[in-house]
């Protein structure tokens, strides 16, 4: 999932599409401002253990608030056994759920092995034929899911992307349940990539992402069963002009199985984030959430009117809408501060995990992407030259195997 290989766009753009004062609706999404009780990253002391039964008993309980799980907030303190500031590195304990052991739905077993076998074999009837820069994409995404399958369908990583302010580590913590991700008035907040598991089992996972083992965390309920082997990752703003900074956001998100894009009431039309990110990425509709935070802000209807322009824009990148049933992007709107609308998307991301199809849908979309650059390179004007009648059928054979049309 790499936004590199589309239409770059305009990194310096500017233009803003704004919205207009044309429609309207109704959903009653202003919401009071409750108070940011705690800020900082956690600190670093291992958590307690929490009984599992205890727990999951308990996790019906805990509300879908901003904080979930920060010191002060009431009715929360005490329900798993961890303080605030014990929401730390991870190192509570349990057992090990069927799910995430090794060979469990792996990608050979799945409905694209047949896909990226066919590719790989166009790959290798290719190389004598075509250079390697044509075939470097593809023989990166087959890297990439040979990477990506040594690891079980049980985790799903989702990374929480958005710009400078948006509130995207705010809602990272509303989430986590707990305040791991530094949130505050200093740009660019977020440095490095913080990882928050639901799980355990995930070190393999992380150590591919290249999360160090200090900016691993526990969620605030670590055995919640609604997000069970949920990997979330916080990232730096893709728009900070920190130097490394945008290298590790678009690293990261050519690895992640989805993407919770956050934006804010004054930037959600930014040309960079559309021109860069969102219409090259619009083939991974089905992993991708986009969110318009700090509605809390906006008065009467004038949250209903930015929703309503966000959809435009989407739907002007190419980015199908998942809506009336239709799969496609998840669009919402929220407020990680005072927590409505958090919940929802809490929810979905659950049903995402407990699915556990994200990555192979996220790597079908790799390969729609490399089949939609490559087939020009096959057509029977422009095909690789000196083919007899049987290799070309060959190429056309595994063409239409990778095209998933075989």
């Amino acid at each position: 999932m790499t936004a590199t290989e589309g239409n770059g766009g305009n990194e310096n753009g500017g233009g803003d599409r704004a919205a207009g004062d044309r429609h309207t609706w109704d959903d009653g999404l202003i919401a009071r401002r409750a108070q940011w009780r705690a800020g900082g990253r956690a600190a670093s002391r291992p958590a307690r253990a929490v009984d599992e039964g205890r727990a999951e008993e308990a996790v019906s309980d805990i509300p879908h608030g901003a904080a979930g799980f920060f010191p002060g907030l009431p009715g929360l303190s005490g329900l798993s056994g961890l303080s605030g500031e014990e929401s730390g590195r991870r190192s509570f304990g349990g057992p090990p759920y069927a799910v995430y052991q090794a060979g469990v739905r792996s990608f050979t077993t799945g409905t694209l092995r047949p896909r990226l076998e066919a590719l790989r074999q166009l790959v290798g009837l290719s190389r004598s034929r075509l250079e390697g820069r044509t075939l470097a994409g593809a023989a990166r995404v087959l890297d990439e899911a040979d990477a990506r399958g040594r690891h079980p369908y049980g985790h799903t990583v989702v990374a929480v992307a958005g710009a400078t302010g948006s509130g995207k580590s705010t809602l990272f913590n509303a989430l986590a349940g707990a305040p791991l991700s530094e949130a505050g008035i200093r740009r660019p907040t977020t440095a490095t990539p913080l990882a928050c598991a639901w799980t355990d089992h995930a070190d393999g996972l992380l150590d591919r992402l290249g999360i160090p083992a200090v900016d691993r965390r526990n969620p605030g309920y670590p055995y919640d069963p609604a997000l069970r082997g949920l990997v979330l990752l916080d990232l730096p703003d893709h728009d900070s002009a920190v130097p490394g900074h945008r290298e590790r956001v678009d690293r990261l998100l050519g690895l992640v199985d989805a993407v919770v894009w956050v934006v804010d009431p004054e930037k959600y039309a930014d040309a960079v984030l559309h021109e860069r990110y969102l219409r090259p990425l619009a083939g991974y509709a089905e992993v991708t959430f986009v969110v318009l935070n700090q509605v809390d802000r906006l008065p009467g209807e004038a949250a209903d009117q930015v929703l309503d322009d966000l959809r435009r824009l989407l739907d002007e990148d190419g980015l199908a809408l998942g809506e009336h049933g239709e799969p496609g992007a998840a669009v919402l709107a929220l407020s990680a501060l005072t927590g409505e609308g958090v919940g929802e998307l809490r929810e979905m991301l659950g049903r995402l995990t407990a699915e556990s199809g994200a990555a192979e849908r996220r790597l079908s979309a790799d390969v729609d992407g490399t089949m939609t650059r490559l087939r020009p390179q096959y057509v029977a004007d422009s095909g690789p030259a000196g083919l007899t009648e049987r290799a070309r059928a060959e190429f056309e054979d595994r063409l239409a195997e990778a095209a998933g049309a075989g």
